[in-house]
């Protein structure tokens, strides 16, 4: 049976209060809200007494009410425009969201994800943001032409992008505050230790020409064998998704193609991985007639052998998104750009 309405109304007088801990603790009901709040700083002593008189009383902040009196929600939303498998089991993913949840634990601010891939998950995230749950929104590599960013810019939400955005027309880069890796500077790095290590027709494998990483990394490809004083032969650039089905299947017609290649750049290092796959089921040994080089070098991804790549700091990413993103809620009203440098990691397939 239910609970009768009077019970109901007896357990809510009996939760504590913020009186209750002010009392507890020894300090006024302003100072203990300071502390709830995470607000002006006080002396650790006193947030030491505040803290462990919440503890004590077992007080619960009224989070709603709290919203009601601020307007703010306390909540970034992580917005990802992906397939929520790549999201869940992408090591790039893993890395950027610890990053950002470490960042937040330093403010008031949590985080949510919001996967928002069809026209229905982004009409779900208008009607959420219009209604005041998110103070600030991360735009985690969106798209070119995807309506996200200027729905964002309708509802006039603060946001910061991850990866350079793609500028609607009228508009300038230099108008949006984002965080990205040097993707052209390390897609050129890769070439010219290819090309140190003997390799002379090197391919690529690309990523959805569509996000800016991939645009950037093939940009950066051609500009490394410009350095050199070479040609990059386009034929030897294939598309893949991100994905290691994606890149064992560009793999196939690139060996397919019949045009000679020594070498491979892979868009990622999950690429990376569908790349040796199909290398070794063509009878390709790696490094010996194939040298591989991946992308990201985030997690403990298992290759043999293993995978030489260019890393990109995606946990610093992820904190500086996350500051930039608590500075823009706050008021901050430079738009900043934030490109942090790659390097190689030499390891045994290239």
């Amino acid at each position: 049976m239910p609970e009768p309405e009077s019970t109901r109304r007896r357990a809510r007088a009996a939760r504590p209060t913020l009186a209750d801990v002010a009392a507890h603790a020894g300090v006024s009901p302003s100072t203990v809200s300071r502390v709830v709040r995470r607000a002006t700083p006080v002396s650790a002593d006193l947030e030491q007494a505040v803290r462990e008189a919440i503890a004590a009383t077992g007080y619960v902040p009224n989070l709603a009410a709290r919203q009601l009196v601020t307007t703010r929600s306390d909540t970034v939303g992580m917005v990802v425009a992906e397939d929520q498998r790549r999201v869940f089991g992408e090591p790039f993913f893993g890395a950027l969201m610890d990053g950002i949840v470490q960042a937040l634990a330093e403010s008031r601010y949590h985080v949510t994800l919001v996967v928002a891939r069809s026209a229905q998950d982004r009409e779900w995230l208008e009607h959420f943001v219009a209604g005041g749950h998110l103070d600030g929104v991360m735009l985690i590599a969106p798209p070119r032409g995807d309506p996200l960013a200027g729905t964002m810019t309708h509802l006039h939400v603060p946001r910061v992008y991850l990866g350079k955005p793609f500028p609607a027309k009228g508009s300038r880069v230099s108008q949006f505050s984002y965080v990205d890796a040097d993707n052209a500077g390390g897609a050129a790095l890769a070439v010219r230790h290819l090309h140190a290590a003997g390799r002379r027709h090197i391919a690529m494998v690309s990523g959805v020409a569509e996000m800016r990483s991939a645009t950037d990394r093939r940009r950066g490809f051609l500009r490394g064998h410009k350095a050199l004083g070479l040609t990059a032969d386009e034929r030897l650039i294939v598309a893949s998704d991100y994905t290691a089905t994606g890149g064992a299947a560009a793999t196939e017609r690139l060996v397919r193609g019949g045009l000679p290649f020594d070498a491979v750049l892979a868009a990622s290092d999950v690429v990376a991985g569908g790349v040796m796959r199909t290398l070794r089921a063509n009878g390709i040994k790696v490094p010996d007639d194939v040298a591989v080089i991946g992308f990201g070098d985030e997690g403990d991804l298992e290759y043999d052998p293993p995978l030489t790549t260019i890393a990109q700091p995606t946990f610093e990413m992820g904190r500086r998104l996350a500051r930039l993103t608590v500075a823009a809620i706050e008021g901050d009203p430079q738009h900043r750009s934030i490109v942090m440098p790659t390097r190689l990691v030499v390891r045994q397939s290239a």
